[in-house]
């Protein structure tokens, strides 16, 4: 069952920039969901329109359907879209620098009870140790991986239902982002989270996620199982740019997928 429906989604910037043309995507519950593509495929303006942040760019829904839960919530400001339980671990601005681990982990709004409140946040230290390490070190202080790591764990004592990630591997060593990666998928396990994350990185989404959609120009090139995706030698192409054609488009791997020509 889909927790997260999107459908024919088209945004523009400024009246006049088209972002996304046509976006239609299905995150089912529990699972782990990508979307992969080069800068500029749409693929955060597709987060930040699902969370409602997207009135912050100048940037307006024209047309299409987000569906939480059954809800539509196309257009809710972000506070309600919060308050169903979708919570958005924005690319940038990820943690209030000049306060502590623990007190970033304080003074984020639940959903949860105070006691369920609690208990998440031990949870999450408890996924991430270093951080209990460092509870009374300012969050500015902290390393990339740090923050990436306690950016994540704030949003999660917020109790989403759904939780939003752009860019989860941006600027981190790959150690780290193996690490955090793994802890992600023990925490969603943990707490049957549902995610949808923005990966530029094949590598990191094939391992993290279920299933994927692949973004180019502001509409859905590919999109299938991981597993299925990972095993195509025209996406395999279109990542890695292999071959003495070079690099193909996402839309040329569809195309050979399809078994039209390139």
């Amino acid at each position: 069952m889909s927790l997260l429906s999107v459908d024919n989604l088209h945004v523009t910037y400024q009246r006049a920039i088209v972002a996304l043309s046509g976006v239609s995507l299905s995150v089912p519950e529990g699972h782990i969901t990508a979307i992969l593509g080069a800068n500029g495929a749409g693929k955060s303006t597709t987060l930040r329109a699902i969370s409602g942040f997207i009135g912050l760019d100048n940037a307006r829904i024209t047309k299409g359907s987000v569906r939480f839960d059954g809800k539509e919530v196309a257009g809710l400001a972000p506070y309600r879209i919060t308050a169903l339980g979708v919570v958005l671990v924005p690319e940038r601005d990820k943690v209030f620098p000049n306060l502590t681990v623990l007190e970033n982990l304080d003074v984020v709004t639940s959903r949860a009870s105070p006691a369920k409140r609690a208990e998440l946040q031990a949870t999450v230290l408890d996924h991430f140790p270093r951080l209990k390490q460092l509870l009374n070190r300012e969050a500015g202080l902290l390393s990339g991986g740090e923050r990436q790591m306690l950016a994540l764990a704030s949003a999660i004592v917020c109790a989403p239902r759904l939780l939003l990630i752009d860019e989860l591997s941006l600027g981190l060593a790959p150690v780290i982002v193996e690490e955090i990666a793994g802890r992600l998928r023990e925490i969603r396990d943990d707490l049957n989270l549902t995610v949808l994350l923005v990966e530029q990185s094949a590598a990191v989404a094939f391992r993290l996620a279920d299933n994927a959609y692949v973004l180019e120009h502001g509409e859905v090139a590919l999109s299938g199982s991981s597993v299925e995706l990972q095993g195509n030698s025209a996406v395999q192409g279109a990542y890695l740019g292999t071959g003495a054609e070079g690099r193909r488009s996402y839309r040329d791997a569809r195309r050979l997928r399809e078994g039209g020509a390139a």
